[in-house]
């Protein structure tokens, strides 16, 4: 039997929510495609800026180069900016 310990350190639960974010993501497209939900400007970011933090956290626990997860890191700032200048200045 697998512990909470283990599915948490080797990279499992970092992967399920990778899987999480891509369904979220597919669902708030369909919406939006159907006319029915908001537009991808408005949640885009954010859900880009979770799945780079996840990324770089599932790169580390894999023993990736740090190059690898500093640009995941970098693409998750990027996002968070963008998501901030969005709101802020929209």
């Amino acid at each position: 039997m697998q512990t909470l310990e283990s599915f948490l350190l080797d990279g499992r639960a970092a992967e399920l929510i990778l899987l999480i974010v891509l369904f979220e993501f597919v669902i708030l497209s369909l919406r939006y495609w159907r006319g029915s939900g908001a537009p991808p400007a408005r949640w885009l970011s954010q859900l880009v800026a979770g799945a780079a933090l996840v990324l770089a956290l599932r790169l580390f626990q894999g023993g990736a180069p740090v190059a690898a997860m500093g640009m995941a890191l970098a693409v998750g700032g990027i996002a968070h900016l963008l998501g901030y200048r969005q709101r802020w200045f929209a």
